[in-house]
């Protein structure tokens, strides 16, 4: 397949919370984390008729400042992500908790009904609406999507990896933080391998299925070893600053078939890596982190 013909594949993964699935606009409210990217589209849906933004040349991420009134922030902001993982400072970071995930219906569709009020075409992702899903210190926040990037979005000592997972949770004041899961090619991994085989191979079909019980624990592996953190944007406009950017330090595996499902569809949906300017890297070796029902 060649790259033209994988660009035309736009798949969108959808996830049902027990009882009632959730779809990202189909209300017709508005979100911090509405669409693909979610968090990272927030207030543009009307744009989405009137500019594009996307990944090559003409509308990549050199552009993405001068696109929108509101997206100045990807160009002129100073605590852009993603970022380099170097010469991190060790640091006690505040406890982690996070949601288990098993269980939980999902479908997984074809985005060509839903391009415009959903995702654009910029990955796949998985909506929903789980309350408390993230604790950090305390501090309850509920995810509201994830999403794939190939290759990583941020290098570790200048090198990509093939690929990355973002967890995006919403705080009730509306604050946001990013859990990150950074991929290397390894051993097959079953959560993902739930999700890709229900990927639809016709545009408009749909299937549906169902996370497994062990899906966070799958992805999480090895989170005892440490997480990064730091203080960034969105990844995609708007690129809003503010984000706490929690990032799992060891590489979770995926096959590489697993690996090259995902480029089939998308082969290149990163942001360069952005300044540290005046911030701090921090990572936490020992962290406090559990995972929980």
């Amino acid at each position: 397949m060649n790259a033209s013909s994988r660009k035309t594949l736009k798949y969108s993964v959808l996830l049902a919370t027990t009882g009632a699935m959730f779809l990202a606009g189909c209300d017709g409210s508005t979100s911090r984390t509405h669409g693909v990217e979610a968090a990272e589209s927030h207030g543009a849906d009307e744009a989405h008729a009137e500019v594009h933004w996307g990944y090559e040349d003409e509308n990549g991420p050199a552009r993405w400042g001068a696109m929108q009134s509101d997206w100045r922030q990807c160009a002129e902001g100073r605590r852009q992500s993603p970022i380099d993982l170097a010469s991190p400072v060790e640091k006690k970071l505040p406890d982690i908790a996070v949601h288990r995930l098993s269980e939980h219906a999902v479908e997984v569709l074809t985005q060509k009904e839903v391009l415009e009020e959903l995702d654009n075409g910029h990955t796949v992702q998985v909506n929903v609406k789980l309350p408390r899903a993230l604790r950090i210190d305390k501090k309850s926040y509920s995810l509201q999507q994830f999403h794939f990037h190939s290759p990583s979005e941020h290098t570790v000592n200048g090198e990509h990896l093939p690929m990355e997972i973002h967890f995006v949770h919403e705080a009730a004041d509306g604050s946001l933080a990013v859990l990150g899961v950074l991929v290397r090619s390894g051993a097959y991994n079953p959560a993902i391998g739930s999700l890709w085989s229900s990927l639809p191979e016709g545009e408009g079909d749909s299937n549906r299925t169902q996370l497994p019980e062990s899906f966070a624990q799958s992805l999480l592996t090895e989170a005892e070893d440490g997480f990064y953190h730091y203080s960034g944007s969105l990844t995609t406009p708007p690129c809003t600053e503010g984000v706490k950017w929690m990032i799992k330090k060891v590489p979770t595996e995926l096959s590489a078939g697993q690996i090259e499902r995902f480029r089939a569809i998308y082969d290149h949906n990163n942001r360069p890596t952005n300044p540290l300017n005046d911030r701090e890297l921090y990572v936490d070796s020992t962290p406090s982190f559990r995972l929980f029902d």
